[in-house]
Order: C-alpha cells, then sequence, then structure tokens
C-alpha cells in the first residue's frame, strides 16, 4: 500500500542575508523580480496575501504567523498552510518552504510532485534573482508532451506516467504505468528530472524516453509541443 505523506518540503541555499530573502519575500516589488507577476501583501497577522503567477494560476491566503526575518506562515482557502523559514548560514540564508495537506496514491502524489517542482523553479529564480541579476521565467514550461507522471514509489527509479492526456504527443506512444528512466541521455530517478528536461526543452523538438514497460526497456521518440497544447 502506497505511503501517505501529509506535507510536501523544499529548501535551497542563496547567497544573501535573511533581512534581504525576508524583503523578496514580503515587498511586492521584489516578490515580482523573482516569483509573480503581481501581487498584494499584507504583512499582519490577518493580512491577505494574493499572488498572481501569470500562466493562469494564482494563490490567496491569510498570514496565520510571522517573525520578521525568519518566517512566514499562510494559511490557504482550502485551510493548508504554506510555511516559508529563513535561517542564517555561511554568509547566506537557507530558504525553505514547506506545504502542508495529504496525499495518497498516485494522482494524488503525482500533484504533490508537482507543487514540490513549481516552487522549486521559482526558488532556483530566488536564488538567480539575487545571485546573478538572472530571471530564469522565460525557461520555465516552454514545452510538454502531455503526461502526468510522479517519481517510482518503488523498485525502478524512475517516473511513473499516471495519466497520458490525449491530443497529446504522448497519446499513443506512451502508456500509464510506463517508468521513465532516461530522457535522452540523462538518466531521471524522478518526478523533477523528467519534468525539467521536458518543460525547459524549445517545443517542437524531438526527445526520446527510454521507460520500462511490462519488463522492458523500450525507447519513444516524440516531439513536445507548447506547454499545454494539443496537437491536431
Amino acid at each position: 500500500m502506497d505511503k501517505v505523506i501529509d506535507s510536501v518540503k523544499r529548501e535551497i541555499f542563496i547567497k544573501a542575508s535573511p533581512e534581504k530573502v525576508w524583503k523578496a519575500l514580503t515587498v511586492p516589488e521584489e516578490r515580482n523580480r523573482w516569483e509573480t507577476r503581481k501581487c498584494e501583501l499584507d504583512i499582519r497577522i490577518g493580512g491577505t496575501v494574493s499572488l498572481d503567477y501569470g500562466w493562469g494560476v494564482s494563490y490567496v491566503g491569510t498570514i496565520v504567523e510571522f517573525e520578521m526575518n525568519r518566517k512566514l506562515v499562510i494559511e490557504g482557502e482550502d485551510k493548508e498552510l504554506t510555511i516559508w523559514t529563513i535561517m542564517p548560514q555561511d554568509g547566506g540564508s537557507v530558504v525553505a518552504i514547506e506545504y502542508t495537506g495529504i496525499w495518497s496514491g498516485d494522482c494524488e502524489m503525482m500533484q504533490a510532485d508537482n507543487m514540490a517542482f513549481g516552487t522549486y523553479q521559482f526558488m532556483r529564480n530566488l536564488k538567480s534573482v539575487h545571485e546573478e541579476n538572472e530571471d530564469l521565467r522565460s525557461h520555465f514550461w516552454r514545452s510538454w508532451i502531455g503526461i502526468s507522471h510522479r517519481t517510482n514509489p518503488c523498485g525502478i527509479p524512475g517516473a511513473k506516467v499516471v495519466e497520458v492526456q490525449p491530443y497529446t504527443p504522448a497519446d499513443g506512444i506512451v502508456e500509464v504505468g510506463d517508468v521513465i528512466t532516461h530522457v535522452g541521455s540523462h538518466e531521471t530517478t524522478s518526478y523533477d528530472d523528467v519534468e525539467l528536461i521536458v518543460s525547459e526543452t524549445e517545443p517542437n523538438k524531438k526527445i526520446m524516453l527510454s521507460v520500462m514497460r511490462n519488463g522492458q526497456q523500450i525507447e519513444l521518440e516524440l516531439m513536445t509541443v507548447p506547454y499545454g497544447q494539443t496537437v491536431q
């Protein structure tokens, strides 16, 4: 039986002081530099946080706890928590985020993997903006092939296909239950490995998947399309 998890966590080291990271989280103009397209941040207990990421994705929550330069806790409309923490380390900061919730089974674990991956992309961008003054968002979510997947819970390391969307490049080629072990020459042992390569590949590019299917390793050739689009 698949395990149940009640939180998803990610962290990253950034060469920036806790004060600078706190400003990046709590000042609208600064948050727009690395994460949101527009946002409203009322930093007080009971204050509203409204985030618009673009791509049709938004979030609204209420601040339930904060400690300046160290911690920010937001309760979403679903009553689940988003917990940011900042810890000084080696002349910079370890920035961590935790989401609370309950996930089990392939589809819910896929959603948890997807949430963690999306958040970590923006955390990578927070690091890039502060260390290199470079906004990476133009590289994010360029392409897809039409699959939903999760880190394979047991057996062969890879990403297990959970769903195949109709009228996408994967339709009729990739099968539910396939475990993706390589994309091109790159070994893929997790959700993130697959999603990072595929989503940052330019549209209309050929990619090769190596998958385990019914105990056999097979090679699949697909063409990427712009993220979220179908094929005729």
